[in-house]
């Protein structure tokens, strides 16, 4: 049998996907003069996503190898940009149009099926906080701005909530809000939910969420337009959180309704206990509150001393929709987001502490375009470049990020040399 190396596999699959209208960038609106478009605005679009499907950190990396990373399907560039070309565009972009982009790309996905729920009965978004960058000015207004505590010096945070279908295979990332910075992740979630309900309302019947954003309004908010919720619930609910522990600790005493296979991780072993209670239904001011959940997580220490860590979440989903083992599921998907799509973003594209442009609104827009190169990186790496499981595609082995981002370089500059073997 002929089996095709990582770099090939790679280039099939953006050769499959590139050729969607979306990939065009034909609604990012061009705000250069006539006069001066020396380079197409889609050309300069499709440069920088090659680049960071690359894994290139800076524009100026991007810029040095413009003239040999290209898009499958696309003509390479015949000279490389001049530096500062992307720098300077980039800030005058619309941010809401190249958002349009991404919802064009995920709507794609989900017409080929690539967003069908894995393991669960329905789509499951979870909304999450991100920090974009630290910049040195208020980014046209978005930027928070803060105190250094060693030196008092001033800094401006940018900030965005993101919505993730968790549920999916590939953890695509559906939509970016922006977080003025007047307000917090709590402030923008009705804004945000709404969001998703226009663009993707078929997509997803169950949304969760971190403690952060856990308030009745939001509860009723959700309920009301016919979506379940997955609450966490920490102190900053002290009342809720008092009789969440009241009902559901004693409970501990005896077995839990579902509990996950031992993993190994790091040092120790880690296995997750499920209890659950509907005493708490229609509580006061919780009136759509219809079951509780305790996760208990244990960590046994190669010694065989325990560790224990609980976390508290409510729902409104009703019982029988959810399995034991599949509520288990919900709850670990949502922390990988911040364990898969976050530490992605960080540790991997560097979005943190390399936002490659600052100025003006650049942040924000960069952050638009890292969800557009996520779900391609995601999509490859968690379903088309790791074997096969028969009965769960997330179950089996994934690439490592190295391989992956190897591959991806070696099929975006196939044109100019040839593809290479990675292991």
């Amino acid at each position: 049998m002929n089996v095709l190396s990582l770099p090939q596999r790679v280039y099939n699959l953006l050769r499959r996907q590139l050729k969607a209208p979306w990939v065009r960038f034909a609604e990012l609106p061009d705000p250069r003069d006539r006069r001066g478009r020396r380079w197409p605005l889609r050309t300069l679009m499709q440069t920088v996503l090659a680049g960071l499907l690359a894994g290139e950190k800076t524009l100026r990396a991007i810029e040095e190898r413009s003239h040999e990373l290209a898009l499958p399907g696309f003509s390479p560039l015949r000279r490389r940009l001049p530096d500062t070309t992307i720098y300077d565009l980039l800030p005058r972009l619309d941010v809401p149009s190249l958002l349009s982009t991404l919802r064009a790309q995920v709507k794609t996905l989900w017409r080929q099926k690539q967003l069908a729920p894995v393991g669960l009965p329905c789509g499951v978004v979870a909304i999450d906080g991100k920090s974009l960058g630290s910049l040195d000015h208020h980014a046209d207004g978005w930027g928070q701005r803060n105190v250094r505590s060693h030196d008092g010096s001033p800094y401006w945070l940018v900030r965005a909530l993101r919505a993730v279908l968790t549920s999916s295979v590939g953890k695509t990332a559906l939509w970016q809000h922006a977080i003025p910075p007047d307000t917090n992740e709590m402030g923008c979630f009705i804004a945000m939910f709404d969001a998703l309900r226009e663009h993707y309302d078929a997509l997803f019947d169950i949304v969760t969420v971190d403690a952060g954003m856990t308030s009745q309004a939001h509860a009723a908010h959700v309920h009301a337009a016919g979506k379940g919720y997955v609450m966490a619930v920490k102190e900053s609910q002290p009342s809720l959180l008092r009789e969440l522990k009241r009902v559901l600790l004693p409970m501990t005493s005896a077995a839990p309704i579902a509990q996950s296979d031992w993993e190994h991780k790091g040092k120790c072993d880690v296995q997750r206990r499920l209890y659950r209670s509907v005493e708490l239904a229609g509580l006061p001011d919780w009136e759509s509150l219809r079951q509780a959940w305790l996760v208990r997580t244990v960590h046994r220490n190669s010694d065989g001393s325990e560790k224990t860590e609980d976390r508290f979440f409510i729902s409104n989903v009703h019982v029988g929709r959810l399995t034991a083992a599949q509520i288990l599921r919900v709850v670990r998907e949502h922390w990988g987001v911040e364990n898969d799509c976050n530490w992605t973003f960080d540790l991997m594209l560097r979005e943190d502490d390399c936002p490659m442009c600052t100025q003006g609104t650049a942040t924000l827009l960069l952050g638009v375009l890292r969800l557009i190169a996520y779900n391609l990186l995601q999509l490859a790496r968690r379903k088309h470049l790791r074997p096969s499981s028969p009965d769960d595609p997330s179950d089996s082995p994934q690439r490592g990020w190295r391989q992956v981002f190897a591959a991806f370089a070696s099929a975006l500059t196939a044109q100019k040399k040839p593809l290479t073997t990675v292991p």
